[in-house]
């Protein structure tokens, strides 16, 4: 309830009922904990009223085009979402999904409702992602091969669809690849055990969302309803065949899955 009323994220609740910080009727909460109307919630002493959200409100879905090596700055991002929807920046609170680390950019999901962030959030590992590298060290088409093979790294689960190099002159190259439940910080640590530095990782799709040219860096646009519409349903199927894994059920058709 806290997370769909744009509180904050799920996770960052949770931490604040771990350290005592959220309270309800002057007691810290389970995760889980049914709220009544008449219920009194604070946050550091202080009191959070929740206001019920219009029936008409539209949740909005943002990207925003992050440059490497700048962290994500959610107030920062609220301005420019603000300014490009022409609303009263104090009157929404924008969630990420899925960011990526502050190391590396591209491709940033944001939104102003809970509930649809933490319905993307729940099949945002089973989603494929396509990030471009720029490296220094000694590629090759043999590394590139042991790369798209890779299953796992340090026993985490890794799972490379594609790999693609692209050689330029010298020590630096491109590297192009198609990914599911995989961590930026996974390919850097496979790639950097094989003297092979990763000076730039850029996150140019997000399930069916292209990250194109149409959005400089530091800019910021509204997703386009059929973008909104196809990223749902990928996220959605993406879901159901997860649960079909777990129930020991067959895989819904054109998706695959790795464990």
């Amino acid at each position: 309830m806290l997370a769909a009323a744009g509180l904050a994220s799920r996770r960052e609740i949770e931490r604040w009922i771990e350290a005592g910080r959220l309270l309800i009727n002057g007691e810290v909460p389970t995760p889980g904990t049914k709220l009544g109307p008449g219920d009194r919630i604070t946050l550091d002493g202080r009191p959070v009223r929740l206001k019920a959200k219009p029936e008409d409100k539209t949740s909005h879905l943002l990207l925003l085009h992050r440059s490497p090596g700048s962290a994500l700055d959610l107030k920062d991002a609220a301005e420019r979402a603000a300014e490009h929807l022409k609303t009263p920046r104090a009157s929404r609170r924008w969630l990420a999904v899925n960011p990526m680390p502050p190391v590396d950019g591209g491709l940033e999901i944001l939104t102003d409702d809970g509930s649809l962030a933490q319905r993307l959030s729940r099949g945002v590992h089973a989603l494929t992602m396509d990030f471009v590298l720029r490296v220094r060290g000694p590629l090759s088409d043999s590394i590139v091969a042991d790369l798209r093979a890779a299953q796992e790294i340090e026993s985490e689960p890794m799972s490379i669809l594609e790999a693609t190099a692209q050689y330029g002159e010298g020590l630096n190259h491109w590297l192009n690849l198609t990914v599911r439940a995989t961590r930026p910080a996974q390919v850097r640590h496979w790639l950097a055990a094989r003297g092979i530095i990763v000076s730039r990782l850029i996150r140019v799709r997000f399930g069916p969302v292209h990250l194109g040219r149409e959005l400089p860096r530091a800019h910021i646009r509204e997703v386009t309803k059929s973008e909104r519409n196809a990223l749902m349903n990928e996220v959605d199927t993406a879901r159901a065949a997860l649960a079909a894994m777990r129930d020991g059920g067959a895989q819904p058709d054109g998706l695959t899955i790795d464990e």
